[in-house]
């Protein structure tokens, strides 16, 4: 299935569209208000090489796997990205788990879509739950409203597993900064922490970040545990990331290398995405856009 737009106009009749490549793991390719574009561009290599970059998903697992539970053998010829992880060493041919890469099945209108995968799913004749190490089924909706992006992802599997978003966010040249409310605890390297006694983080919870040093860091949201929001303030644009759970098994990730072009930011499924707990999870979230000289 070829990759395909779903459009819509906000309420002042701008054109909003985004698109998505079913084939490659459902990777969001492109949105855009008008001809403001949000994801990275500069990504698309990532992209082709390795099915990363531009708008990838998380799921059913996060980040790498361990050794004990990376299927051996994997056939470059029939899944040729994999070489790419050899040669990073790096040895999960499917890092983020098998939602960003197999094809999905899906249904779709120019307004919403339905996307599935399951692990009894065949992928170049290959069962997806021999590639991710266990059964699973996962679901993908969309809606493109007048106000922005609202996507919805759940899975149920036979062990604890994830679901969210890994899309990278261009940054213009210029000052980018992050703000959210969030509880006064991160976590970095895998360690649940407080917050940096000289970030700039009031008795509000009022966090303001500048993207200028190396990141990747896990926050979670307050006062409500369970809905999070998150405003990338860049020099052309504003993007709002709003996401609601079901559960207080939810975070968001940050990662932006220091001087790279993009920002991710993550809401997930797992207070700990290294480490989740459910066999059964979901999440919510909406994605607005707001150019600047129009605001």
């Amino acid at each position: 299935m070829t990759p395909f737009t779903l459009k819509s106009k906000t309420e002042m009749g701008i054109p909003l569209q985004a698109t998505f490549h079913p084939e490659r793991g459902m990777n969001m390719l492109s949105y855009k208000l008008g001809n403001l574009e949000v994801i990275d561009q500069s990504t698309k290599e990532v992209f082709e090489k390795k099915y990363a970059g531009l708008g990838a998903l998380i799921g059913p697992h996060f980040h790498r796997r361990p050794l004990h539970l990376i299927p051996q053998n994997i056939d470059e010829n029939i899944f040729p990205h994999s070489k790419y992880f050899k040669n990073d060493e790096r040895p999960d041919p499917f890092s983020h788990g098998i939602g960003r890469y197999a094809p999905w099945k899906v249904s779709y209108t120019e307004e919403n879509f339905t996307a599935k995968l399951s692990g009894k799913d065949l992928w170049n004749g290959v069962p997806l739950s021999q590639l991710e190490g266990q059964n699973f089924e996962m679901q993908f909706h969309g809606m493109l409203t007048p106000s922005g992006l609202k996507l919805k992802l759940s899975a149920v599997s036979d062990f604890d597993s994830i679901v969210g978003i890994h899309y990278y966010y261009t940054l213009p040249s210029g000052r980018a900064v992050i703000f959210s409310q969030v509880q006064n605890a991160y976590i970095i390297q895998n360690e649940k922490k407080q917050l940096p006694s000289d970030w700039n983080f009031d008795k509000e919870h009022n966090l303001t970040y500048p993207l200028d040093q190396d990141t990747d860091f896990t926050f979670f949201p307050y006062p409500d545990p369970l809905l999070g929001k998150i405003i990338l303030d860049t020099e052309t644009h504003k993007l709002v990331t709003t996401y609601h759970s079901d559960s207080e098994e939810n975070s968001w990730q940050l990662w932006h290398p220091k001087g790279a072009s993009f920002v991710c930011i993550e809401p997930v499924s797992s207070q700990n995405p290294r480490r989740p707990n459910l066999t059964v999870s979901s999440i919510q979230i909406e994605l607005q856009i707001f150019e600047k000289n129009l605001c």
